[in-house]
C-alpha cells in the first residue's frame, strides 16, 4: 500500500525491495450455495493425493498449476444451520497456488471441473446440478482488490531472512506517523498474527503520541 500511497522519494521500502522477496501462496477458492443436503462430507476436509509432493513443488520450486492438487473443503453447514437457507448447504473450497500465476478464465474452470470431479468419485457426492450459487475468487483478485503482491493470500512467506525482526517494521522509517499493519510486516502472516500487529501498530501510536506507558 506504501507504493500506491507515497511517492518514490517518501516509500520506506521501494519496488526493488519488493520485488526481491519471497511470497506465500496465493490460492484457488470456490464458494458453493448447494441445494439439499451433502452427507457424508464433513465439516473440515482435508484431501491429499496420494503423493503429495508434486503439488508442494508446483507452489514452491516450479510455480504452476498442480496436475493433481491436494485442497481443504470446508462445509460450514454441517455445523451451523445460520450460514445456509433450509434445505440448501454452504460449502468452499481452497486449492493453495504458487503466488503469481495467471489465472485466465479457462484455467479456472478447468479446476472448478477437476475439484468437482474429485469431491464427486472420492464421496459420492456430486454436486453440479445442484449448485444455486457460486463465486470463484483466485490470484489476479487478491491482487486486484486487496493490493496483494504477485496476488499472494497470505504475503510475506516466513524465509529465515523474513522472519521476526527481518520483516518491515510496523513504524515507516520514511514518513513520520505512518504505520504499518497485516501479513506483510511483524509478526507475520494468519489471522492471529495479523490481529497482533494491529495492536502493536495501535500500541506504536498511542506511545509515540503519548510516551510509554507506566508500570
Amino acid at each position: 500500500m506504501e507504493r500506491e500511497l507515497l511517492p518514490d522519494h517518501e516509500r520506506q521500502y521501494d519496488d526493488d525491495y519488493w520485488e526481491s522477496r519471497t511470497y506465500a501462496p496465493s490460492a484457488f477458492l470456490m464458494y458453493l450455495g448447494v441445494e439439499g443436503d451433502v452427507d457424508p462430507l464433513a465439516h473440515h476436509t482435508l484431501v491429499l493425493p496420494e503423493n503429495w509432493d508434486p503439488h508442494f513443488d508446483e507452489i514452491f520450486e516450479r510455480p504452476a498449476w498442480p496436475d493433481d492438487p491436494a485442497y481443504y473443503l470446508c462445509v460450514p453447514s454441517q455445523t451451523d444451520d445460520s450460514v445456509a437457507p433450509d434445505g440448501h448447504s454452504n460449502l468452499f473450497v481452497l486449492v493453495p497456488l504458487a503466488p503469481g500465476l495467471p489465472d485466465t478464465e479457462p484455467v479456472r474452470e478447468r479446476y472448478r471441473e477437476k475439484i468437482l470431479d474429485d469431491v464427486a468419485e472420492n464421496t459420492g457426492v456430486d454436486l453440479r446440478e445442484r449448485i444455486v450459487v457460486e463465486e470463484r475468487f483466485c490470484v489476479s483478485e487478491f491482487a486486484d482488490r486487496y493490493n496483494a503482491t504477485e496476488g499472494t493470500a497470505l504475503g510475506l512467506a516466513h524465509t529465515l531472512r523474513q522472519t521476526s525482526l527481518l520483516r518491515p517494521s510496523i513504524r515507516s522509517s520514511a514518513v513520520d506517523g505512518l504505520y504499518f499493519t497485516g501479513s506483510f510486516t511483524t509478526p507475520g502472516i494468519g489471522v492471529p498474527m495479523c490481529l497482533i500487529s494491529g495492536e502493536h501498530a495501535a500500541n506504536a501510536l498511542i506511545e509515540d503520541r503519548e510516551g510509554p506507558a507506566t508500570p
